[in-house]
């Protein structure tokens, strides 16, 4: 037993108590008109129990946006106006690609709310199902846990969406085609947030939402419910994509309320024989009518789910666990990303063992990058060493280097191993011989005995010094030659 089918065209999700198709709704402002100046509605697009969307335009953009609007015949009920305005509130908050965007929101002049969102093309799960049939499990799964991220950021911040179902769960086109689930109509979400008061813009009688969809506590206290029925709700509606049943049957609705609360579910399987045990197992606890033996949040629900949602599932299990601020899911998450080659690897499993550090796939990016960052580095350094190193003079040892004009070095002091020291000069114009006496000179041909021969010149050679008798004495080598014993000088 369900809902009836929808119009394919119209998009719509009802509200509580729509049980039969109706006519499409008026909406509280002519077609073709401007909203605030700016967005011109164009058409119809879906209704429900108290709202109604359309397409517009937002004429200076040029880009497509929806509308949602109270219904005419409805836009003085303070409650159809107050679900209105909680949607609006509890939307803008949530930044998940998996949520439908608000742009705006403001009041038409007669006082009426409306909502500016985000155009979405494709069709919501439903009518999904009723023109594909039963999903294959992957791909249930799949729409499952972005669901699921969904609800994560809505549970962190305190919203509860309380009508979770297939008819508010919109499979839109992402990026490139691909499908891209959305959560829509948080029209009866209620507030948890402590930093405002708790408000569900109803009262404890009045059951909100779908029956079928509903745990036992929302039919019980609406008001009193917690983010563990939006995991109850999400069962059902899994259930319902797996099997194209309900787990709970009955005539009527009395009777639908007294099995949702006393009568166990019927196991998955008796619909679907191809549905493995262990998820069958993580469906049923979904249904657990004391939520305390649920699952804890949404987060502990992917995890169970995520070995049969393909490979996509460890990334949409990493991102609901990121929202809940569990950074470290278990490695075993991550094992269906990467080869066997990869898991193997060393320097992989010393990255994965550092606390805080996403595993695998990013170990083996940071490896990676380390060993580039490395060999830049010593690059760069061969380089600079090649740019700045000074050319190798061959020469250099060959030269003294010459020594700076304003600080001479002090003439070397003359030992006793020298020759004869040199005569004091008595006037400036003594000191030309001495000059002259510095060109080596051959001795006279005349003067034998007086010649000797000339050693080889050393390293640094003394300059000589004028003899007593003013014949030229050539140096000889001090350590190979005997010394003779040092004439005194004559006086001047």
């Amino acid at each position: 037993m369900r809902w009836p089918p929808l119009e394919p065209e119209a998009e719509a999700r009802p509200g509580s108590g729509d049980v039969a198709a109706e006519p499409t709704p008026t909406p509280p402002i002519q077609l073709g008109a401007l909203v605030a100046d700016k967005y011109r509605v164009d058409r119809v697009i879906g209704f429900g129990g108290m709202g109604v969307v359309c397409a517009a335009t937002h004429v200076e953009l040029g880009t497509p946006v929806a509308i949602k609007f109270v219904r005419q015949e409805r836009d003085s009920d303070e409650r159809a106006v107050s679900r209105t305005l909680t949607e609006a509130r509890s939307a803008a908050q949530l930044l998940s690609q998996h949520s439908c965007r608000v742009m705006d929101c403001g009041r038409l002049p007669s006082g009426s709310p409306y909502i500016v969102m985000e155009y979405l093309v494709g069709r919501d799960l439903r009518s999904l199902l009723e023109t594909r049939g039963l999903l294959p499990i992957e791909e249930a799964v799949s729409l499952a846990l972005q669901a699921c991220e969904a609800l994560a950021e809505a549970h962190v911040k305190g919203i509860v969406h309380r009508d979770i179902k297939p008819e508010n769960l919109f499979l839109a086109e992402g990026p490139g085609g691909a499908p891209l689930l959305k959560v829509l109509d948080f029209g009866i979400s209620k507030q948890l947030s402590p930093l405002m008061a708790p408000s569900s813009f109803t009262d404890s009688a009045e059951h909100m939402g779908s029956p079928f969809h509903m745990s036992p506590e929302q039919m019980t206290d609406p008001a009193g419910v917690d983010s563990r029925t939006d995991i109850w709700s999400l069962g059902v509606a899994l259930y319902e994509l797996l099997t194209g049943q309900l787990p709970f049957g009955g005539q009527s609705g009395p009777q639908l309320c007294a099995n949702v609360m006393t009568a166990p579910p019927i196991p998955p399987q008796a619909h679907c024989a191809e549905i493995p045990d262990g998820l069958a197992r993580v469906i049923l606890r979904c249904l657990e009518k004391d939520r305390e033996l649920r699952y804890r949040d949404v987060g502990e629900l992917g995890m169970a789910l995520r070995e049969f949602g393909g490979p996509a599932a460890a990334i949409a299990v990493a991102r609901v666990e990121r929202i809940f601020g569990r950074t470290e899911p278990p490695a075993a998450a991550f094992a269906a990303d990467l080869p066997d080659a990869v898991e193997a690897s060393p320097s992989s499993q010393a990255i994965d063992s550092i606390p805080g550090v996403p595993r695998r796939g990013f170990g083996l990016r940071v490896s990676v990058t380390l060993v580039l960052l490395l060999a830049s580095g010593l690059c760069v350094y061969a380089a600079r060493r090649a740019w700045v190193s000074p050319p190798i003079d061959e020469h250099e040892h060959e030269h003294e280097p010459a020594l700076p004009a304003a600080a001479p070095l002090p003439e070397p002091v003359p030992t006793p191993s020298a020759l004869a020291p040199e005569p004091v000069l008595p006037s400036p114009s003594a000191a030309r011989p001495v000059a002259a006496a510095k060109r080596p000179r051959q001795p006279a041909s005349g003067a034998p005995g007086r010649q000797r021969a000339i050693a080889p010149p050393l390293a640094t050679k003394a300059t000589p010094a004028p003899a007593p008798d003013g014949a030229t004495v050539t140096p000889e080598d001090p350590l190979s030659a005997p010394q003779a014993p040092p004439s005194s000088p004559e006086p001047a």
